[in-house]
């Protein structure tokens, strides 16, 4: 008698079969992100996409107001924040508030899974823009937090697919966290490289979705070993689904090659504990 299809299997099936339900890329952050990715961009377009969208705009304000960003004077209007932070951080702040709404789900399990891909994935894109600024990279800082938000967003899709398998599949058992983990471990680099062509993000990003595991190389670009080393931090510090990695991150040839040693990550650490945007430490 043959054996019932895996929870992998029955994934992949359902991607496929163009039957999954692909995670919605929020329409105001998507045209924030083609602006920002020309030559030059507009701020006055950034400030009428953002002030379009009365909620955007309240969170963008609390955001720019909050402790991370240490400003003196209070933001009052989206114009304000994009002349005192600029309008690659404004566009970061964007996509912050509009991801996180994809980390949420009815089912308890499913849930509680989510909030701890999201805060790996904050955590991730804060260490990335710490590290990109501090290790000298002051022209990849935006990039590395857009980069470091998105990098598991492969995990985020499978996770949306199995939320939706008990309707397709009523026979669907609940799965523990661990077959969850396994799930998601397996194929979400692929699924995520898949997903971003169909949100229609660039390469560079796309690619680092895909990446980001695979074994390091000599002709790696300087984004995807920053992804990768902040990935690695956040997993060490605490901020990630799974188990502190057992070698030493200073030893990894993506920390060799960016030439951050044990004192940099240290303080990096201690970065992640302290900021703001992640709770001021908590990993709950």
């Amino acid at each position: 008698m043959p054996q019932p299809p895996s929870l992998v299997e029955r994934i992949s099936q359902c991607i496929v079969s163009g039957e999954a339900r692909l995670p919605v890329f929020h329409a105001v952050a998507a045209r924030v992100q083609q602006e920002i990715s020309r030559e030059e961009p507009d701020p006055r377009r950034i400030e009428q996409l953002v002030g379009s969208d009365q909620a955007l705009t309240a969170e963008v304000l609390r955001l720019s107001n909050s402790a991370f960003y240490k400003g003196l004077n209070q933001v009052t209007t989206v114009r304000n924040a994009i002349v005192r932070l600029g309008v690659n951080e404004v566009a970061n702040i964007v996509m912050t508030v509009t991801h996180e709404s994809q980390f949420r789900s009815r089912d308890p399990v499913l849930h509680g899974v989510l909030r701890r891909l999201w805060r790996h994935a904050l955590a991730t894109a804060v260490a990335a823009h710490w590290l990109a600024r501090n290790g000298g990279m002051p022209a990849l800082v935006h990039e590395a937090f857009f980069a470091g938000l998105l990098h598991d967003v492969g995990k985020l899709f499978v996770v949306t697919v199995i939320e939706d398998l008990p309707r397709r599949v009523p026979q669907a058992a609940v799965v523990s966290t661990a077959i969850l983990e396994e799930a998601m471990d397996r194929l979400h680099a692929a699924e995520g490289y898949r997903l971003m062509k169909h949100w229609e993000l660039p390469e560079t990003y796309a690619e680092i979705v895909r990446d980001h595991h695979r074994p390091a190389g000599e002709g790696d670009p300087a984004l995807l070993r920053i992804v990768r080393l902040a990935d690695r931090v956040c997993n060490k510090a605490g901020f990630g689904l799974s188990a502190p990695p057992p070698e030493s991150v200073a030893a990894s040839p993506e920390a060799r090659a960016l030439r951050i040693g044990e004192v940099d990550l240290a303080r990096l650490e201690i970065e992640l504990e302290d900021s703001p945007l992640l709770g001021s430490g908590s990993k709950k």
